[in-house]
């Protein structure tokens, strides 16, 4: 299977080159830059910090994405992530079907149970402990022995015989542990958030069952003893402390250790969170063991990966747990619920990395295990910090930054002498740019602190973090081309580039049959039959190492049909396309399958465009045949589609600029443009997707395209915004910010459905979706679009309503660019219609932006129906 191709990475010289710093600190250029963070290193504010990991489910080397084309040489990138970022804790998620289909028979060679194990491996080869998660999603093939009576939801049942539950738990131990000798198997969880109603559903008393049921485990595993082998941790709450309160009362000898869940809270609510959660469990471990930001990228000061590690280790937290290392659920047609959380996705949908992977893959490669954690103090508010000494008495200290000013930033060193050389890696939103090779921002400098001090004169004025560590940098190795495809018997010349590090790689084919690489770097292609992707390894003298993937077609051979040809890229697309699929070989028919199976002669016949659905995923796999030939080899692509409006609100894709007709029957509208900028015309029958066939291009040189609506409306926009009635992503409930989607959503604003948890006193002015501001914990929300406007006099107009049932009341702002146009304070749940005050502007893009202003109190305004008029 194809991989859908990333930029090449960036020239390794400007990656590994490592600019010198002064050492000591001179008269700062502008005192009021001057910063001072101070690390006591006799004062010790907890002695044993876990470190930072990341929840794991291992469904990639199952059928559910193994039938959609992931293989070894996958895994071979997926492993090698892993071993770059060393997660020290992984949580990872365990169903029970994998390994006991009948109660009490066990099957420990099960297909599921080997894909755990080679999870389990990576692990071990990273040094990361395991904390495994027993019994989540209850599979179909356990439903007649295992779920609770009368329950609605059998995919999430709590278990109706807990003694056969624990004789579970103890039996996977056992297995894992003393028969297969994994070591860092040390925690033991259950479930996820019980005290929600997504994952556990049992009695009415669901708090007693739960601690029931772990006490049944405990027990079990005492009688067995393995209870010494594992500590458990529980009970994995999402802003239900009572529950952690209910164990530490009722089962504070089954816990060794509590966990719960925060998500997009502020800095000081999770101050809060943490304080409450100590009030009832007094010194007992206390674990972050879920954190996250949807659409990663957007951690900011306020909430963010930085903040909340700084927080957790300052405040006595025992490990932070990221959601989640990366996606396996290819199939969500919900919204991508969890795709968004990835730090990369799965690697069939592309090997791209979101910025996660750089953000938090930071904190999580070089934020050390089992560390006492040292106190500190900053000189102002718009730094924070932690500091942090491992077993070996190497130092590392975190230094988050404000945006809006650079800064000098002096580390001092109390109560001991520190001579040491501190490696420098920064990160912030420029160094996170996405690409195949997955490289995690370099180190860029050394500091020698001297009289135990030293300062970094090159904190910039964006908010990011930096790490000044005395270990020394991870070596990385990025190849390049990352991703190629050749035919059999064909040659690609590879290179490679060592960051961080000297040196020379070697370079090896991974699996045998799968081609041969010589010296040099030069890959020659295996002869296939039908399409297959082959790792290639460069590694150090060191064993660090890098992962290049060549997709090998089917060559040309007399007397076999051409293989076919996708005319998309592989890989994960925000809106609707449309694949052609041709073949070589004239005439030839091609036949396609879209369930994972492999097409035959008697499979559908392609007959012309594919177009690719919202919210799906689709598999193509193609054969070409043809009379008095043998059959073609099989091709395959994989592409995932989001719901992400790319049209003027009512209109669909129908057409590529110059691929062909835009067809419907009858009358109807076509738009014809890109990137707001769009020619219109009332067509019959189709119209040919051409620049003639509008009278002009708005944007030459864009990726341009037909939609067409079957409504011909009254009057074109003046101004296309896209999403203006808010009708996408389309959910059934809200779709949270961060996200973009037409417009750009900040956190706590995004998008709800009139059957939402907000409750809406009326349906939707327009559809049955609207924006919403939301405002809590101190943070308030926005929604921005840029969009083209022509020269003129131009208002907004819009629908505005409050949350009518819970909360205060939302006010907000209404910009274009920084020009104020209205100022609102919806104080009902009705619906109320809005013109906004006139602006005069230039042709050009402009940016409409809402923005809320109430900074006290849970409030949330619902906002509807965008446009753009004439005024005078």
């Amino acid at each position: 299977m194809q991989r859908r191709t990333g930029p090449a990475i960036a020239a390794a010289a400007a990656l590994s080159a490592a600019t010198l710093l002064p050492s000591l600190p001179a008269a700062a250029a502008d005192p009021d830059a001057q910063r001072t963070v101070t690390v006591d290193l006799d004062d010790v504010v907890q002695e044993d910090y876990l470190g930072i990991g990341a929840n794991v489910m291992p469904w990639s080397l199952m059928e559910g994405t193994t039938s959609l084309g992931y293989d070894d040489a996958d895994w071979e990138v997926d492993v090698e992530r892993i071993l770059t970022l060393q997660p020290k804790v992984a949580r990872l998620w365990f169903q029970i079907d994998w390994m006991e289909l009948e109660k009490g028979q066990y099957d420990f060679e099960s297909p599921e149970m080997k894909a755990v194990y080679r999870y389990l491996d990576a692990f071990e080869q990273a040094g990361t402990e395991v904390l495994l998660n027993f019994g989540w999603k209850v599979g179909e093939r356990v439903h007649d022995w295992f779920l609770y009576p009368g329950v609605q939801k059998p995919y999430e049942s709590a278990p109706a015989d807990l003694d056969a539950y624990g004789r579970s738990a103890s039996a996977l131990l056992d297995e894992l542990v003393n028969s297969r000798g994994y070591d860092n198997i040390d925690y033991l969880t259950f479930y996820n958030e019980p005290n929600g109603s997504w994952d556990f559903e049992g009695p009415a008393d669901q708090k007693a069952y739960y601690a029931e049921m772990a006490r049944k485990v405990h027990e079990q595993l005492v009688e067995d003893g393995l209870r010494d082998q594992v500590q458990i941790w529980g009970p994995e709450e999402v802003n239900a402390p009572d529950w952690t309160q209910y164990m530490a009362d009722n089962a504070a000898d089954v816990f060794d250790q509590y966990s719960f869940h925060l998500y997009g809270e502020s800095y000081d609510f999770l101050g809060d969170a943490i304080d409450q959660r100590r009030s009832s469990i007094g010194d007992a471990p206390l674990n972050l063991s879920e954190m996250g930001w949807t659409n990663p990228g957007t951690s900011v000061w306020e909430t963010g990966y930085a903040n909340y590690i700084i927080g957790s280790a300052n405040n006595g937290v025992h490990s932070n747990l990221v959601w989640q290392l990366n996606g396996v659920m290819t199939h969500d047609p919900a919204g991508d619920t969890n795709g968004a959380f990835n730090m990369w996705d799965s690697l069939v949908l592309g090997l791209e990395p979101t910025a996660a992977f750089y953000e938090a893959g930071l904190l999580m490669r070089y934020i050390p295990d089992h560390s006492t954690v040292l106190a500190t103090t900053v000189s102002h508010d718009d730094i924070r910090a932690a500091a942090f000494r491992d077993a070996d008495g190497e130092l590392t200290v975190l230094v988050e930054s404000k945006g809006g000013e650079a800064k000098d930033v002096t580390v001092r060193f109390e109560g001991g002498r520190v001579n040491d050389k501190f490696t420098r890696i920064a990160f912030d939103d420029s160094l996170a740019q996405p690409e195949a090779n997955a490289i995690l921002p370099a180190s860029s400098g050394t500091l020698h602190a001297k009289k135990s001090a030293f300062t970094d004169r090159d904190v910039n004025d964006q908010h990011g973090f930096v790490i000044y560590t005395t270990e020394p940098a991870a070596t990385q190795v990025a190849v390049t081309p990352t991703e190629s495809t050749i035919s059999g018997g064909s040659k690609v010349a590879l290179s490679s580039d060592i960051i961080d590090g000297k040196g020379k790689v070697t370079w090896s084919v991974v699996g045998k049959g799968n081609g041969t690489i010589d010296k040099r770097g030069v890959f020659t292609a295996p002869d296939v039959t039908s399409e297959r992707t082959v790792a290639v390894r460069a590694t150090t003298r060191s064993g660090d190492y890098g992962v290049a993937q060549i997709t090998v077609t089917p060559a040309p051979k007399a007397g076999v049909v051409e293989a076919p040809v996708f005319s998309l890229e592989p890989g994960l697309y925000p809106s609707v396309e449309a694949v052609t699929i041709t073949s070589g070989t004239p005439g030839a028919e091609i036949r396609y399958t879209t369930d994972g199976s492999e097409p035959t002669a008697d499979s559908t016949l392609y007959t012309g465009q594919i177009f690719l659905e919202p919210l799906q995923t689709t598999y193509l796999r193609a054969i070409a045949v043809a009379p008095g030939l043998e059959d073609s080899g099989i091709t395959s692509r994989l592409y995932k589609v989001l719901d992400v409006q790319n049209a003027p609100d009512g209109y669909e894709f129908c057409q590529y600029e110059d691929g062909g007709t835009c067809a419907f029957a009858g009358e109807a509208s076509v738009a014809f443009g890109s990137d707001g900028l769009f020619e219109y015309g009332t067509f019959t029958d189709g119209v040919e997707c051409t620049a003639a066939s509008f009278g002009a291009n708005p944007n030459p040189g864009g990726d341009n395209r037909c939609f067409v609506n079957p409504e011909v409306p009254a009057e074109e926009p003046i101004v296309t915004i896209f999403n203006a009635g808010f009708e996408s992503p389309a959910t059934g409930g809200t779709a949270n910010g961060p996200m973009v989607n037409g417009w750009t959503f900040s956190a706590r604003a995004g998008i709800q459905h009139n059957n939402s948890v907000f409750n809406p006193a009326e349906d939707a002015p327009e559809g049955e979706r609207t924006a919403y501001l939301k405002t809590d914990s101190g943070l308030g929300s926005r929604i921005d679009q840029t969009v083209v406007f022509p020269q003129g006099t131009f208002a907004l107009t819009f629908y505005t309503a409050n949350r009518a049932d819970f909360g205060g009341l939302q006010e907000f702002d209404v910009f274009i660019d920084d020009e104020l146009l209205g100022h609102y304070a919806p104080a009902g749940g009705s619906y109320e219609f809005h013109q906004t005050d006139a602006v005069t502007l230039d042709a050009g893009e402009h940016t409409i932006s809402f923005v809320a202003t109430t900074v006290d109190g849970d409030n949330t305004g619902f906002i509807d129906a965008v446009k753009v008029v004439e005024a005078e």
